[in-house]
């Protein structure tokens, strides 16, 4: 047979194949479901049909499906009741509960539309779009373009959900145009107005925000504007850069009419072993002064897997710029760069301090730079009878532009021995001795009026015992847990010295939480001396619904009298007043708590905190009292102190929530501190919030006062906010 005559006959019997194939799979499809795949002329990945019914036609060159249509290719559906494929024009006819799903999981509902065949260009009428987020959009004509631009016309847009019974969404935006970049991971609108129940808010031509596949995109965030004393009408205007997927960056240009103008930037950045951000302002043109600003940086990098390097730097160029421009302003700003190792029984650490001070000022100079302090620490591993040793080593340089200066170094060893008897009470038993050395320069003695400079130095051994005796009991449904303690310690008397200063033991407060320490003091400046015997019990009682009842209790009584402590300490005498903890909680909708501390002789409160949270999340409560009897020279900034704080927060319903709190100087000639209430409403797609202030405090150029923030946000697209405050007169 000749070659032309042997091609003939080849295409003839693989037509006739191909008719017989085509009439087999149709009588097939009436009763079963079919899932085929066409042939691809390209090496391009194949496109899946799957139906109750196929049908070809050969002379027209179509393929009609039938019955739950489902077409695939790579990550893109089409779903219909009929569709129909035209291979000459590579176009299909989709009708009946028709949809298509996009590889970034928008879904596009239709009645009609036309398809390529490659799924990546469509058209279609009257569409309905759902997000990857759940948010809506829907239009009068869809255009898709190469798989990766949508283009919707009289389009609407909104994140909230629709119900049937309500005629608009609390908010939608409608414009004349909408284009979807899939690539950018943009949706740009044209002449676009906002509306909120149905009624047009605001008109802009042209409006942009990332798509829902997103979660940074380089743009401008919604602005906020304030008004009020502190700055008069204020506005900012944030402008976002997303500069890589481990780094950005925030812009924001600031604007008053009453305290200058300037500018806010942050940038943050993830490295492959920390991470870094930044965050600073500069303002130009106050009154006040010519430039102000302010610096807040955090700096995290891992050596290696047992050595970190940090900073943290916080800076103002003075004490009321961070509150007028109401930056986050605690009352010291502080600034240390560290060097730390993790081992496996030991710590390591090296670290520069600076201190600001934001409230009370201070005189120029006195306030200490730490640079460094040096800390390291050791446990050794169980020895025999489950013993172990301590190691601790602390040095510190503390220098001031006036005043005097410090430098010291101490090392402390220990050894410890836990026990548990037969019985079942637990002794402890540890022995440490402890050497401090110090140079002084310039120190100001308070019982001689004469400066010192020069070398000190101490030895202080320590031995302590502590005796616990764990008692249990259950009866029904109860629970109950008593555990009487006593420890003793012992070291020498008269260890602190003129000549030492204190600068790091200042805070000192004898409460229940350091009634069972053998050094109270929370530096190594002030010791802790003489013969002395902790003693207390503690007791719980406690219900298998959740209810408990608590009590810890207890006195230090001293064989000699410590100068060191002052009246107003409760540790001057042999007798130490009455600390103690009472703790209840009868259901999980009330807990209550009272710290105290009694006068050893009257049994009047010197310390109370009473804490209390009540109801639950429709309606709770928290009240906290504080009353101090302080009255301590060494530590005037926390002196005698009466106040009350409540906070009340209200889950209103689904949607809507109440809160506010006020705090109360109960101090004779106090008052009302700040007093504030908020409300808010949130669904799936909208937070409204108000909040209303009234701050009693004011400090040079800044006033507090009567402050609102109004707060309005439309998820998926922004926030704006608008404050106001009016200061405190006169």
């Amino acid at each position: 047979m000749s070659f032309p005559r042997a091609l003939y006959a080849g295409l003839f019997i693989a037509r006739w194949l191909a008719r017989s194939y085509a009439i087999i799979i149709t009588s097939l499809c009436v009763v079963l479901p079919l899932q085929i795949a066409l042939s691809q002329t390209t090496l391009e990945e194949p496109t899946l049909i799957q139906a109750e019914e196929v049908q070809y036609d050969q002379n027209a060159e179509t393929l009609t499906a039938k019955g739950r249509v489902e077409i695939s290719r790579g990550e893109r559906i089409l779903l219909a009741d009929e569709v129909t494929y035209n291979q000459i024009t590579d176009v299909a006819i989709a009708k009946g509960n028709g949809s298509m799903v996009d590889k970034d999981g928008t879904v596009v509902f239709f009645d009609e539309a036309r398809v390529t065949g490659d799924l990546k260009s469509a058209f279609a009428r009257e569409v309905r779009l759902l997000l990857a987020d759940k948010s809506r959009m829907a239009s009068r004509s869809f255009l898709r373009l190469e798989g990766n631009v949508n283009e919707l016309d009289r389009a609407v847009y909104s994140a909230c959900d629709q119900d049937c019974k309500a005629r608009d969404p609390v908010w939608q935006i409608k414009a004349r145009r909408v284009i979807h970049y899939q690539d950018e991971k943009l949706l740009s609108y044209r002449d676009a107005w906002v509306e909120i129940l149905g009624i047009p808010v605001l008109y802009t031509p042209y409006l942009a925000h990332p798509d829902p596949t997103t979660d940074r995109q380089t743009g401008f965030l919604a602005p906020t504007f304030g008004g009020g004393s502190n700055l008069g009408f204020s506005f900012s205007q944030p402008y976002y850069v997303n500069l890589e997927p481990h780094r950005d960056a925030t812009f924001t240009p600031l604007l008053t009419t009453s305290a200058g103008s300037g500018a806010i930037a942050e940038y943050r950045q993830l490295l492959q072993k920390g991470e870094l951000s930044l965050h600073g302002s500069l303002v130009a043109g106050d009154q006040e002064d010519d430039i102000r600003g302010h610096v807040l940086a955090k700096g995290r990098y891992n050596l290696d897997e047992r050595w970190r390097l940090g900073a943290d730097v916080h800076l103002a160029s003075d004490d009321t710029y961070l509150r007028r421009y109401d930056f986050d302003a605690p009352t010291w700003l502080t600034t240390n760069v560290f060097l730390e190792r993790f081992g496996t029984n030991s710590y390591f650490s090296a670290k520069t301090y600076n201190f600001q001070r934001q409230r009370r000022a201070v005189a120029t100079g006195t306030t200490p730079i730490v640079s460094p302090l040096i800390k390291y620490s050791y446990v050794s591993d169980r020895g025999a009878n489950g013993s172990y040793y301590t190691a601790d080593a602390n040095s510190l340089i503390l220098l001031r532009q006036d005043g005097s200066d410090s430098s010291r170094l101490s090392g402390k060893l220990g050894w410890h021995l836990p026990y548990t008897s037969p019985a079942g009470d637990i002794y402890t038993l540890r022995a440490t001795i402890r050497g401090d050395g110090y140079y002084i320069k310039d120190a100001f003695l308070i019982n001689t009026g004469e400066e010192f400079t020069g070398f000190q130095g101490r030895a202080i051994p320590q031995l302590s015992m502590e005796w616990r005796y764990p008692l249990v009991r259950n009866e029904g449904r109860y629970h109950q847990f008593l555990e009487p303690i006593v420890m003793g310690v012992l070291s020498p008397i008269g260890q602190n010295p003129d000549q030492i200063p204190n600068e790091d033991s200042r805070d000192f407060e004898f409460d229940d939480t350091n009634l069972f320490r053998e050094q109270r003091f929370t530096g190594f400046d002030r010791v802790e001396g003489g013969a002395r015997i902790n003693y207390g019990v503690r007791w719980g009682g406690y219900d298998r619904r959740g209810g408990s009842l608590s009590l810890l209790v207890g006195q230090s009584y001293r064989f000699n009298t410590d100068a060191t402590f002052t009246d107003a300490s409760g540790l001057r005498g042999k007798f130490s007043d009455f600390v103690g903890r009472l703790s209840l909680r009868p259901h999980r909708y009330m807990d209550l708590q009272y710290r105290f501390r009694l006068d050893k002789d009257s049994f009047r409160a010197r310390r109370s905190e009473v804490t209390g949270i009540f109801g639950p999340p429709l309606f709770r409560l928290r009240l906290n009292y504080i009353f101090v009897k302080q009255s301590d020279p060494l530590t005037p900034d926390f002196g005698d102190r009466e106040e009350l704080y409540s906070f009340f927060s209200s889950r209103l319903s689904k949607y809507w929530s109440l809160s506010a709190s006020h705090r109360e100087n109960l101090e004779p000639g106090g008052g009302a501190i700040r007093t504030s209430l908020g409300i808010q409403y949130e669904d799936e797609c909208f937070i409204f919030g108000l909040d209303i202030a009234e701050d009693k405090t004011e400090d040079r150029d800044f006033q507090s006062g009567f402050a609102i923030l109004f707060r309005f946000t439309l998820k998926t697209i922004g926030e704006v906010r608008l404050t106001s405050d009016v200061g405190v007169t006169q």
